[in-house]
């Protein structure tokens, strides 16, 4: 079985890479050329990387193409949501025409390539109490670039399936962290700056933003078995939630972290930190995917937390 994936070299990317490529895939990689390929360095004997950017139509076409794939993982994403609001054509760009370029490659393909679109929880975006845990059924209202980008990406992918009969399976995945997620997302944030303060490069306090908003927060191993099941057993056409059914408030998730520590922090709220909106609760139902792929998340929040933290102490 031979796999695409767009994005292998970030976070997300590099460890569904570990996962196929333990499965005896034959794995393809696209990823930027000014990209770092830390996150899959280990990996290279194992798979064939190509520079691309899936915002060029016409370069993606002749990989896919060229490549032939089987499956294709698409992750190639502007994934920051805070950074999306500083950026939010650039966000539109990457995350809406990246996926309807790979929508109409497929589309104009001889073969029927398995295509899954991974997206997001922010498409649906402040969801009131009695709507809570989210179902896939819930309306989107996405209240930042990023969660706007994915909802219309979301949107068109079922189009070309109901239309043009592309093999295309929606994830819309719900937090993950684990190791190698980058700073500029909550926890990496969190382990990073704790690091740094044990090995004496930091003065003994984290600036944090709003810690009360609640995550339903998944292990990223977790989530790109989730990936794998869905592209095996998940129905074309159909959206699955992937989460872990637990939300988790930030500053609990601080607390644990810093009791890893012998250090004594100081937590100091900062402003800057703030987004110009938030979401206060995100909380998925993963029923469906539970019952229709047989996925279920396996790695307590306890062990992620711990895993990351230890992730940056080897920086």
């Amino acid at each position: 079985m031979k796999a695409l994936i767009t994005g292998i070299a970030g976070f997300v990317g590099s460890h569904l890479a570990e996962l196929l490529v333990g499965k005896n895939y034959e794995v393809l990689g696209i990823c930027l050329a000014c990209e770092s390929l830390e996150n899959i360095s280990h990996l290279k004997k194992e798979m064939r990387l190509f520079h691309s950017d899936v915002t060029d139509f016409n370069d993606l076409n002749k990989l896919v193409k060229r490549t032939n794939p089987d499956e294709i993982y698409h992750l190639a994403a502007f994934s920051s949501v805070g950074k999306s609001f500083e950026k939010p054509l650039k966000t539109l760009e990457v995350n809406l025409q990246g996926t309807a370029n790979l929508l109409e490659i497929l589309r104009n393909s001889k073969r029927k390539v398995k295509l899954l679109l991974v997206g997001s929880a922010d498409v649906y975006g402040k969801v009131e109490k009695k709507d809570l845990p989210i179902k896939e059924t819930l309306p989107f209202n996405p209240i930042s670039p990023y969660g706007a980008s994915k909802a219309c990406a979301d949107i068109l992918a079922y189009q070309y399936f109901n239309s043009y009969g592309v093999n295309v399976i929606r994830a819309r995945s719900f937090n993950h962290t684990g190791p190698r997620q980058a700073k500029g997302f909550v926890i990496p944030d969190f382990a990073s700056q704790i690091a740094q303060i044990e090995k004496g490069n930091a003065k003994p306090f984290i600036k944090v933003g709003n810690t009360d908003a609640e995550r339903d927060i998944s292990d990223v191993r977790d989530i790109v078995n989730g990936y794998y099941l869905l592209m095996k057993k998940g129905k074309p056409g159909e959206a699955y939630n992937i989460c872990s059914g637990n939300s988790y408030k930030i500053k609990y998730l601080l607390e644990y972290l810093l009791n890893l520590s012998e250090k004594e922090i100081k937590v100091v709220t900062s402003q800057n930190k703030k987004r110009p909106t938030d979401i206060p609760i995100l909380l998925g139902d993963n029923s469906k995917i539970k019952k229709e792929v047989g996925w279920k998340p396996k790695i307590p929040i306890i062990k992620t937390l711990k895993d990351t933290l230890d992730f940056w102490r080897g920086r």
